[in-house]
């Protein structure tokens, strides 16, 4: 379970937060807070595992709260109505930069990059949850070896059992680890680690062809290359 807590000076922004939060089945909104200052001793004293921040604050905006916090190590969701601080944002290594008014998906996508940075340290394998109907399916992401798309479900192919989900392709690439995995056509991301064969138009990954589309082979010929040379 990742805690987190959020900070926005507008009580509709937080709600929202909060009846999000309230669908993530792995995320505790445990605080929210109308300004900087009020969070300040709970960062200090209670254990936050992602902060959810805005960025225009009437005390201390939110990107000179963010620099305060860097010593603590924080992962940092900024939240605003303002495009143009997304440059700035990732610039303070925020761990994502969600565009009011938010989407439930792109806040989802937020909270499954948190889950993959922080959770590993503490029970291994990363993972990531993706909704399946009613459920909530935690994806092993060391045993995925393909995500096929069609439309917009995508078919999570596991070493051992197949994952259906609602979600894009583009969506999913976001969220997983970008080291780990690749595009290798309009349909199809695959795991780095789990090619055992490149050909002129399909790659092999475990016992699957998978189709190669020109235009993501050099990509992934260098992604390979890189990847043998560590």
């Amino acid at each position: 379970m990742l805690h987190a807590i959020a900070i926005d000076d507008e009580p509709a922004a937080l709600e929202v937060l909060q009846r999000y939060a309230a669908k993530v089945p792995f995320l505790q909104l445990t605080h929210s807070f109308l300004s900087t200052t009020e969070a300040l001793a709970c960062l200090h004293t209670e254990r936050v595992d992602l902060l959810f921040l805005d960025i225009q604050m009437p005390d201390v905006l939110g990107l000179d709260f963010a620099r305060l916090l860097a010593p603590l190590q924080k992962p940092i969701v900024f939240t605003t109505a303002y495009a143009e601080h997304a440059v700035e944002g990732f610039s303070l290594q925020a761990l994502d930069y969600l565009l009011k008014p938010i989407e439930f998906g792109r806040f989802l996508q937020a909270c499954n990059r948190a889950y993959t940075q922080v959770m590993p340290a503490r029970e291994g394998a990363p993972g990531i949850f993706v909704k399946d109907g009613y459920d909530w399916i935690r994806v092993n992401v060391e045993q995925v070896f393909y995500i096929q798309s069609d439309t917009n479900l995508l078919f999570i192919h596991e070493q051992d059992r197949l994952v259906t989900t609602r979600m894009t392709l583009a969506d999913m690439l976001a969220t997983l680890p970008a080291e780990e995995f690749i595009r290798v056509h309009k349909s199809y991301i695959v795991a780095l680690k789990a090619i055992r064969k490149i050909e002129r138009h399909q790659v092999t990954v475990g016992t699957v062809s998978i189709p190669l589309a020109e235009s993501y082979r050099e990509s992934l010929q260098n992604r390979l290359l890189k990847r043998n040379a560590r």
